[in-house]
């Protein structure tokens, strides 16, 4: 059992605590374990009791508790409990602004045992009856089970990836590595995904027979063969024993791609073996196939002989945007630095949060001056290796930043980000950002609208009144490559560029392992046209120094 499942199951267990009435001090000490554990960079699965005791915020009662899911794989707890809580009052738990107790009041004074029930309480307006709710909360509550509805059946794109890779190394362990290719949205790297798609070259009847036993699909599935994920997500088996390149290029182009690429050249009926062939074809060069998405404006930029080279995972050369135990993170600055280190990284810029995020454990400006001092300490020892540093500042609700100009003055760079206040108008929220931007001391816009992917809309920015301002401040664009961020959103990549901004690919990294991030961060940069002339994280250790040294110098 995973850190995370084990962190999911302690959760649930807190919740239900809650939503059943019990002792609300024991539920609050399962929800903190489950924060713990699932930033924890060790897996638990292999520790004595005695480990797993010496883990921060796991007391005797919780430690035996993650014994019972390692060595049961469920929790006799969690069991009963989940046996009296009707099965939609799970879903009902997941809506934004609804916590246990505020469930427990709709379920035992409304009746409300599901979404649909609840959605129709809101829309008769009964939300409002009950004592803590007002009109404000009902339409929040309706507001949130709309924005569920719409994101039913989609799926984040590094959820699926490992189960989607698994079908194919086990197709491709049959037919062959080269004779298997990924396929449409899941190929175009589309950040949420409805379904993945996978080609074999093979004949229809011969992907059946070989897969027999192998893999589980719909018994009316025949071309393509459908598997349901165990996420849930479908994925389609294709089959083209001929026209392979063909058969793939149609799977790769969204629609509005195809059509115009139709208009071109006629491209249906034609029986190529790969990709290329259909561009030159058409007289065209190729376009990857990240690019072939309307906003992306592959075909267009093609046309007229402006396609740029996609940024590669090799034109990275520093880590921007890392947390450490000084904040929030679970490793230590060395730690965090000598990752980087071996992962090829010239440079650290460490960014944990600033004084506002109490939540954080944000630093003032007297822990400030002794991670500095760390910082200058393992810079000496650290040869061809440097750590920037920097902060998070925490961009407040009327658009300053968290520190004075003083304290500001003594990081390397600040990334500004909005962190509390979120529920703004398009007006509020957009001049908060601009008020941060125009501040002398901001060098990166940290994850623009806040967004979490299928879990919270961000705020409503006017983004091209941002992204005129970044360029006119030189503020750099921070893509945020957590897989539940990917802010800014990879559609508006290309107005920045056309702008001269450039965009920092940063991981968010709270622990070792969230630098790896970094790939989910450029998947979403290509898919925006970015090259590595644009990309921030390209500069060189010399370079950054120089870019630093030069904001400071224009500030006088």
């Amino acid at each position: 059992m995973t850190n995370a499942q084990i962190s999911d199951a302690l959760e649930l267990l807190g919740l239900l605590m809650e939503l059943h009435g019990e002792n609300p001090f024991k539920a609050r000490s399962y929800a903190g374990a489950s924060y713990t554990i699932y930033k924890y960079p060790s897996p638990l699965s292999g520790m004595t009791p005695e480990e797993l005791s010496a883990v921060p915020g796991i007391g005797v009662a919780i430690r035996d508790k993650i014994r019972s899911l390692l060595e049961q794989g469920h929790l006799p707890q969690l069991d009963e409990l989940l046996q009296k809580t009707p099965a939609g009052l799970l879903e009902v738990m997941k809506v934004k602004g609804l916590g246990p107790k505020k469930v427990r009041t709709i379920w035992q004074e409304l009746g409300v045992e599901n979404l649909g029930e609840l959605k129709y309480a809101c829309l008769e307006n009964r939300l409002t009856l009950l004592k803590g709710f007002g009109e404000k909360t009902q339409d929040n509550v309706l507001h949130q089970i709309e924005f569920m509805e719409r994101n039913s059946g989609k799926f984040r794109y590094a959820e699926v990836e490992p189960e989607v890779l698994q079908v194919k190394a086990l197709v491709a362990s049959v037919f062959g590595q080269e004779n298997v290719e990924e396929a449409g949205p899941f190929r175009r790297r589309l950040e949420v995904l409805e379904q993945a798609d996978l080609l074999v070259r093979a004949a229809p009847e011969e992907l059946l027979e070989a897969l027999e036993g192998r893999i589980e699909w719909k018994e009316d599935a025949t071309d393509p063969l459908q598997v349901i994920l165990e996420c849930g997500l479908p994925l389609y088996l294709h089959a083209a024993e001929t026209g392979f390149g063909s058969r793939l290029f149609e799977l790769n182009g969204s629609a509005s791609f195809l059509l115009e690429f139709g208009k071109i050249f006629p491209y249906k009926n034609k029986l190529a073996e790969t990709e290329k062939d259909l561009f030159e074809a058409a007289g065209l060069p190729f376009v990857e196939p990240e690019m072939r998405e309307t906003e992306s404006r592959g075909l267009e930029m093609a046309q007229a002989g402006t396609l740029p080279v996609l940024v590669q995972d090799d034109a990275m050369r520093g880590v921007v945007h890392a947390h450490s135990t000084w904040s929030d993170g679970m490793n230590s600055i060395e730690e965090m630095a000598g990752a980087c280190r071996e992962m090829g990284y010239q440079y650290l810029c460490m960014s944990d949060h600033s004084q506002s995020a109490f939540y954080a454990n944000g630093l003032k400006a007297d822990r400030i001056l002794k991670q500095h001092k760390e910082i200058d300490q393992l810079n000496q020892r650290l040869q061809g290796f440097k750590i920037f540093k920097g902060i998070e500042s925490d961009i407040l609700f009327d658009g300053q930043l968290d520190y004075p100009d003083e304290v500001l003055a003594s990081f390397d760079f600040v990334i500004a980000s909005v962190h509390s206040i979120l529920k703004m108008s398009r007006e509020k929220a957009t001049e908060r950002v601009l008020a941060a931007i125009r501040n002398p001391y901001t060098t990166i816009l940290g994850h623009p609208t806040g967004r979490l992917l299928l879990s919270r809309e961000g705020y409503p920015l006017d983004m091209s009144a941002i992204i005129e301002a970044c360029a006119r401040h030189k503020v750099v664009l921070e893509l945020n490559a957590n897989p539940y961020r990917l802010d800014i959103d990879w559609r508006f990549i290309r107005e920045a560029l056309n702008k001269g901004v450039m965009i920092a690919v940063n991981p968010d990294a709270h622990n070792i392992a969230g630098i790896q991030d970094i790939r989910y961060g450029l998947l979403a940069a290509r898919k925006g046209g970015l090259s590595a002339a644009q990309l921030f994280n390209h500069l060189t250790t010399a370079e950054m120094e120089e870019y630093f040294a030069g904001r400071k110098r224009a500030r006088g």
